[in-house]
Formats: C-alpha cells, sequence, structure tokens
C-alpha cells in the first residue's frame, strides 16, 4: 500500500477490518477473515472509531506500524496475507524532497507482486498548466518579439521605461519611493505573483507520486509489481456516473498516461472507493458539521461502504486485493 498524506490507506485498512471481521459478514464480500495470531489491537482501535462514524485519526509522522491482514478465499488453500505498514503520508513526501529513503520501504516494496496506490478525489487538484498561465494573463500585454526595432518603439509607448522593459514600466508607473528616492515595484498586472523559491513540498502531487513509482522501480528495490490497483479514495465526492479510469485521466493525467505506457510491465485496474461514505467528524469535534447522522442511519454499517468498478460488489473493499492476488478477472 502506497500512498501520499490523506490519500485514504488508513481509513481503507480500518473498514476493510472491520468487512471482514466475522461481526460484520451480513456484507457479501470475495474475500474472507482469515487466521489471525499475534496483536491486532491497533487494528481494532481504528476500525471501532469508522464503525462509530467518526475519522479515523491520520497516522502520525514518524509512526511505522507493521500490519497483517489474513484473508481466505474459497478458491485456493490456506490464508492470503495482505501485509503493509501503515506510515505516514509525509514518509513518502520526505522521500521526494530529500531524494533518500528509509530502508524499511526498500525492506517493505522489494518482492511485492501487487500494489495498491492510493490517491484521493478529496483533494484539490493543484496542477497548473502552461495554457492555464496564459489564459490568466493581462489581454492587453505586448506579444514577444524579437525585432530590435519594435521594442525601440515599445520603448517610446507611454508607460513603458526608458529601456522598454516591462519591469521599468512599472517602476515608472508607481512613482518614486522613499527617501532615497528607490521606486516601489508594482505587482503585474491582473494580480499575477511574481515566481517564487522552488518548494518541494509544493510540487503537483501526481509528479510526486509519479517520480517515487520510477524511484522505485529502480536499484536496489526494483519494484517490479504485476498488478498495480489505483485507489480513488473519497469517492463520494465524485459525480455519478463517472468512471473511476475518467476520473484519472482528467485529474490526474500525468499519473494516467505513467502507467499505461508501463503496461507492458504491469496491468493496472483503477477503483473507486469511498471506504468512510461521507464526511465524519473527529472524535474530539462530534458537533461539527457532517454526514455522520445520516450515515449512522444505516443498519449495517458495512453498507456505508462504495466501490466502483470491475464487477466489483458495491461495498467490497477485499475486490481489488483479490484481483491483485490473481483470483479474480
Amino acid at each position: 500500500m502506497i500512498g501520499f498524506q490523506g490519500s485514504g490507506k488508513t481509513t481503507y485498512a480500518a473498514a476493510l477490518w472491520y468487512l471482514v471481521d466475522a461481526r460484520a459478514r451480513e456484507t457479501p464480500t470475495v474475500l474472507s477473515k482469515g487466521t489471525h495470531r499475534g496483536d491486532y489491537s491497533y487494528l481494532e482501535k481504528i476500525a471501532g472509531a469508522w464503525e462509530s462514524g467518526y475519522q479515523v485519526a491520520r497516522t502520525g509522522v514518524g509512526t511505522w506500524r507493521s500490519i497483517a491482514i489474513n484473508l481466505r478465499s474459497e478458491f485456493v488453500e490456506g490464508d492470503i496475507e495482505l501485509s503493509f505498514v501503515d506510515m505516514s503520508g509525509e514518509t513518502f513526501e520526505q522521500v521526494f524532497a530529500s531524494r533518500e529513503y528509509d530502508a524499511r520501504i526498500e525492506t517493505m516494496a522489494r518482492g511485492c507482486e501487487g500494489l495498491l496506490l492510493f490517491v484521493s478525489a478529496a483533494r484539490k487538484i493543484d496542477d497548473v498548466t502552461l495554457v492555464d498561465v496564459g489564459m490568466a494573463l493581462p489581454e492587453d500585454m505586448p506579444e514577444e518579439n524579437d525585432d530590435e526595432e519594435d521594442d525601440d518603439e515599445l520603448a517610446d509607448e507611454p508607460g513603458y521605461g526608458g529601456d522598454g522593459s516591462p519591469d521599468a514600466a512599472m517602476a515608472s508607473q508607481s512613482g518614486a519611493g522613499g527617501d532615497k528616492g528607490e521606486p516601489e515595484v508594482a505587482q503585474p498586472a491582473g494580480g499575477a505573483v511574481r515566481p517564487s523559491d522552488f518548494t518541494p513540498a509544493l510540487t503537483p502531487r501526481q509528479v510526486q507520486i509519479v517520480d517515487l513509482l520510477d524511484a522505485l522501480a529502480d536499484v536496489p528495490v526494483d519494484l517490479r509489481p504485476a498488478r498495480v490497483a489505483v485507489i480513488v479514495s473519497a469517492w463520494d465526492l465524485v459525480a455519478s456516473g463517472t468512471a473511476p479510469e475518467e476520473w484519472l485521466a482528467r485529474s490526474m493525467p500525468l499519473l494516467h498516461q505513467y502507467l499505461h505506457s508501463r503496461a507492458n510491465e504491469f496491468e493496472t485496474r483503477i477503483y473507486g472507493v469511498s471506504a468512510q461514505g461521507g464526511r465524519l467528524p473527529k472524535r474530539e469535534k462530534p458537533d461539527e458539521e457532517s454526514d455522520r447522522k445520516k450515515l449512522l442511519e444505516e443498519s449495517v454499517a458495512g453498507r456505508r461502504i462504495r466501490v466502483v468498478g470491475h464487477g466489483a460488489g458495491a461495498h467490497d473493499l477485499t475486490h481489488p486485493i483479490a484481483w491483485l492476488s490473481g483470483l479474480v478477472r
């Protein structure tokens, strides 16, 4: 399981555990709960919060919980083990910024045959294209021209400085500054913001995801999954009738193109998933605006879950895992 901050990994794990637990078997799933050994109190804790209609607390920075959920299929003998590490999404963001990763990530990723990749429909798409920038520019901005004679003509135009540059023009329009006579530089027309220093954390999320996948595919990790299931979480926020692949192609085209360009290396499926069904409040702020009351009216908690795509049952979070394991077509 890979996903950046707020992508829905922990909520998925909480809802999955509740769904396959014995008390929730009234909701049919492709895979059922297998034999469990050891301490799974953490899973019980987050599943309890989910069942009560509260947000599952985000995994704290620096947290590293190894989790194993054993699942069973009627088509194979023994259990199928879903092993993952519940760690903060910021861990992956730090990898992008520092260009270094924890050795435990290498241990987790090496040899994985299936990958659950989480992205969120709740996150505002943070990409700005050159077309967007061009459309935001004022209509009366002069076009670039390599003709020196035209540049000289611009220098004589009202509102332009002696050197013909827009910066000089803005300085002359704003008038003299303080006692030292330094000009106050006006902001460009249309309220545009001047470029700032590069900040890795502000890089578009899909760029960070593609960079991470490409880095993990390289040595020494050499992550080569046979199948990748993309989980688009917070699917309740997506317009009805939208196909998951359509959403990814429109909202994260770089990631969509990357996955298609690797079609000869691995299969990809895209699922729309709402693991909590709507907006939920934090346990410490139960009165904040949310859909909790409506969701709790559903007598069978597992039916709050919504899964869309590839013939999956309407509430079946195990379907992507079964596909990754080669158990469903």
